[in-house]
């Protein structure tokens, strides 16, 4: 899948969070290196993603290393609507095989 710019990125992820300020600390939270979900904003974050975006723009956005924190019990226990929450249960659970 071909990489999008930090443009491209940044334009994405202002359509999504249109109703609060996105700081360049907030685009970090796409390239960091932890594996540990640090906060309950860095949770919503992602949880947002995922009801936000569809599967192929989640991808583009999200390096292949994170998805198993984009797809953590922590962050899908909050999504709604139900199919959509069980759409990523089945994924993740897809993924870890």
């Amino acid at each position: 899948m071909p990489e999008i710019t930090k443009e491209q990125k940044e334009k994405i992820l202002k359509r999504l969070f249109w109703d609060i300020d996105i700081d360049p600390d907030t685009l970090d939270l796409l390239n960091k290196d932890s594996g540990d979900l640090e906060d309950y904003r860095e949770v919503n974050f992602y949880r947002r993603l995922l009801m936000s975006c569809d599967w192929y723009t989640l991808l583009k956005l999200i390096p292949s290393k994170k998805l198993k924190i984009l797809l953590s019990d922590e962050v899908i226990k909050g999504i709604f609507p139900k199919d959509l929450k069980d759409n990523y249960l089945y994924a993740q659970r897809f993924l870890s095989k």
